[in-house]
């Protein structure tokens, strides 16, 4: 928006009646002037009252004006003024003088009333013109510095974005080698079914959950249910295995690392909470943090922050933690091996999982799942798993839990020669009799015995369980009249897949005619 123009001019002259008569021209022609008898009185003045004009006469007593203009030009204040000198007609020399001082114009004596209000407006409005065009640069650079930033700012956080973008898809990429064919949780034992109604009221929510169980049991099964059915489910699964990460590179592991924060940092590193923003971070085996890296997690459970090692700037984050270990964490908190601050921010929701000893009903569907999933990669025709290989099956203990289950089943697929599944080979010490929900041999969380019941007492429980199963079924049968797959089929009613309500079926030598059934689907 133009401004008015500033119309206050300063005469400087040693003669009276010069200023009469330029006083006279310029408050007609609306002008506000000042006046100024000498060259020293002239340069505070103007320093004080910034005339858009100064009229300066050459001849004066005392300081001169030329050394009254030198004066100022080297004073910042008045170095922009514009001076038109007063001269006489015929002083060339003075004209050319003072022009060679920084003067912009002169007007001659005798004043002429046209002549002096002519150059007076032009320079006026000249240096009216020239403060505004100033003062839209100095916008327009304010402006300019304020856009860079901006856009440097903006340069940033595309670099850090196609820095976690570069990260995330070679995470996918890893992930989806990594997990392809995992499954989901298999079984519908009364203990599974337990986790399955916890994940299912924790996960909607953006609670901490720690996951607790022994090794192979599949608690990153249970973390990735929990996200799956959860409000991030669109983003990415972050994992961090904690016992795989050096000491050293712990931090950066997680909170990534600014270039040159180390020796052989090169470059920026996402690291996997940022990797994890608006989505879920999985810490597997959190119990082997260093106590150092503990209290920096904790700093990021509490304020959803933390820096870069290496940069002083700290990160925002919205990240959910699932944390999982298989060893008991309040025995580390007693011990001093794990903060009990975190421990008690990372159990906001406990989850146990069981072992597989605890879930034996789950094994039939677990070893028909690996052994379909072995059988395709490899390309063998194998259909079925033989009777007495699943009854050896749910009766080892399995000490490795799920994962052992499956590498045997793999070693099984390996070595089958035929379309039934056989195991020829001692599975351990470890097998006992089945029985259906219990284990043989009851054991603490790391998978040792601590006790075993009597023999008298586990054949008497054993049968007892296995003859009610069998009643059981029975009764099914009876409803279904022997019918075993479909929607009304036995198999559905004890809510088990056919394959393992045939086996039963069998394995407890339940006969066709102990129920009405007319027609025995098995």
């Amino acid at each position: 928006m133009s401004t008015k123009p500033n119309k206050t001019i300063l005469i400087v002259d040693d003669t009276p009646s010069n200023i009469a008569v330029l006083l006279g021209h310029l408050t007609r022609a609306g002008y506000r002037v000042l006046v100024a008898a000498d060259g020293a009185s002239a340069v505070e003045q103007a320093a004080y009252a910034r005339p858009a004009l100064i009229l300066l006469d050459v001849r004066m007593p005392g300081i001169d004006g030329y050394q009254t203009c030198g004066k100022l030009r080297a004073d910042a204040r008045t170095a922009d003024i514009p001076v038109i000198f007063m001269t006489a007609l015929d002083q060339i020399e003075d004209k050319v003088r003072g022009f060679e001082v920084g003067a912009v114009d002169y007007i001659t004596k005798p004043f002429q009333a046209e002549e002096v209000i002519a150059r007076v407006a032009r320079h006026v409005e000249f240096r009216h013109v020239q403060s505004e065009l100033k003062a839209l640069n100095d916008t327009l650079n304010e402006r300019v510095e304020e856009r860079t930033k901006e856009l440097n700012t903006a340069l940033d956080e595309v670099k850090r974005l196609q820095a976690r973008l570069h990260v995330e898809n070679q995470y996918l990429r890893d992930e989806i080698g990594a997990t392809s064919g995992s499954g989901s949780m298999i079984g519908s034992s009364a203990s599974l079914e337990a986790v399955r109604t916890a994940v299912h009221r924790v996960a909607p929510t953006d609670a901490t959950v720690l996951i607790q169980g022994e090794t192979g049991t599949g608690k990153e099964l249970v973390a990735r249910a929990i996200h799956e059915q959860s409000g991030r489910c669109e983003r990415t699964l972050v994992k961090v295995n904690c016992t795989a990460m050096a000491p050293s590179l712990v931090d950066s592991e997680l909170f990534g690392h600014v270039r040159g924060a180390f020796t052989g940092a090169i470059g920026r590193r996402v690291g996997r909470f940022e990797l994890a923003h608006n989505a879920t971070l999985f810490l597997d085996e959190v119990s082997e943090l260093p106590l150092e890296t503990q209290a920096k997690l904790l700093r990021v459970l509490q304020e959803q922050e933390f820096e870069p090692v290496g940069s002083s700037t700290s990160v925002k984050v919205d990240v959910r933690i699932i944390a999982a270990c298989n060893r008991d964490l309040e025995a580390d908190v007693a011990t001093g091996r794990f903060r009990a601050d975190l421990f008690y921010r990372l159990n906001v929701f406990p989850i146990r999982v069981p072992p597989l000893r605890h879930r034996r009903d789950d094994i039939p569907a677990l070893a028909e799942f690996f052994m379909k999933r072995f059988a395709r990669k490899m390309g063998k025709p194998i259909v079925n798993i033989d009777p007495d290989t699943l009854h050896r099956l749910m009766a080892h203990d399995w000490p490795g839990n799920i994962r052992d289950l499956q590498n045997t089943i793999e070693r099984a697929i390996v070595l089958a020669d035929s379309n039934e599944l056989t195991i020829d080979w001692d599975l351990g010490p470890r097998a006992g009799p089945v029985q259906s929900g219990r284990p043989s041999t009851p054991k603490g969380e790391n998978g040792s015995a601590n006790e075993r019941d009597e023999p008298g007492e586990t054949a008497l429980v054993g049968h007892s369980l296995r003859e009610i199963e069998r009643l059981h079924i029975i009764a099914i049968l009876k409803r279904t009249r022997g019918l075993v797959e479909g929607p009304n089929g036995a198999a559905r009613l004890l809510n088990l897949k056919p394959s393992t309500a045939r086996f039963r079926i069998k394995r407890l030598g339940i006969r066709r005619e102990e129920y009405d059934g007319d027609s025995a689907q098995i």
